[in-house]
């Protein structure tokens, strides 16, 4: 049977929708943080996360309580082993993995691997150690300007995560805990970072400073945290157990956050550093 040229290019123009459409599915990016606690609630977050198959999981830290115990490491794996099976898993330090070598074991890291990037579906992630120096004249800031220099200018997105957020209004620690606002703030909006993911506040909170979102994705399993103070900056705060999903959408990245049960608890959109032709 003859296909007219007409009808190929059709069906052609059919099947690249749908592979592209494959290929959104395939780029949803899961990002949470701080299940020191309640393995249970843990177990169910992580069923949660599978249903919405992520190909890609970054961590915001402050993965298990204490970094150097190896059975709270076992643990971890027995509860999180199937997004480890079936997803790239990229962990930021927190404070409780104490930079313990079972740290890098785990994730098969290179010893002393604090900070990093890569890039995913037009996405640069910088993951930093918010536990190192990060002012200027440091190790960890030259990178970070390298980094961005070389890496950042072709990316649509670019993302940041670490463990300490520069904006926060939960629990027990200071908005700003080490006092890095001052050096990092003025880095990620001279090479205009998309968006800053940090834990360490057992919370949801979205804030917008400079063009830039900064979110605290503490909900991960560990014991709920509450509002404690005002921001001007801050759009949304929820305390519940959480993820974020981020997908690239054309020109723009959308950001679901869902919780526990699956509900969608905030949702918005970044529009790219540059847009697609």
């Amino acid at each position: 049977m003859k296909i007219s040229k007409k009808l190929f290019s059709v069906f052609c123009c059919l099947s690249l929708s749908f592979i592209l459409c494959l290929a959104a599915i395939a780029g949803d990016i899961a990002i949470y943080g701080d299940s020191q606690h309640n393995p249970e609630i843990q177990r169910k977050l992580v069923q949660t996360i599978l249903f919405f198959k992520p190909s890609v999981v970054f961590r915001t830290g402050d993965i298990i309580d204490n970094g150097g115990d190896p059975k709270l490491w076992e643990a971890f794996r027995d509860i999180h082993g199937p997004l480890l099976k079936t997803t790239e898993y990229f962990p930021a330090l927190g404070n409780h993995e104490r930079n313990s070598p079972l740290y890098y074991r785990n994730f098969g890291l290179p010893d002393n691997r604090r900070w990093y990037s890569l890039d995913r579906f037009g996405i640069h992630f910088v993951v930093l150690d918010s536990n190192s120096k990060l002012d200027p004249g440091s190790e960890q800031y030259k990178w970070l300007e390298s980094d961005l220099e070389t890496s950042g200018p072709d990316a649509k997105f670019i993302i940041a995560i670490f463990h300490h957020p520069l904006f926060d209004v939960a629990g027990r620690h200071k908005s700003d805990e080490k006092k890095i606002k001052r050096f990092l703030l003025p880095v990620f909006k001279r090479h205009g970072v998309s968006a800053v993911f940090s834990g360490h506040s057992h919370v949801y909170e979205r804030f917008k400073r400079k063009g830039i979102y900064f979110i605290v994705t503490g909900g991960g399993g560990s014991n709920l945290d509450r509002q404690t103070r005002p921001d001007p900056h801050l759009l949304k705060f929820r305390s519940v157990y959480h993820f974020c999903l981020l997908r690239p959408e054309d020109n723009f990245l959308t950001v679901k956050v869902i919780d526990i049960d699956s509900n969608t608890i905030d949702e918005f959109k970044m529009p790219a550093r540059r847009q697609a032709h």
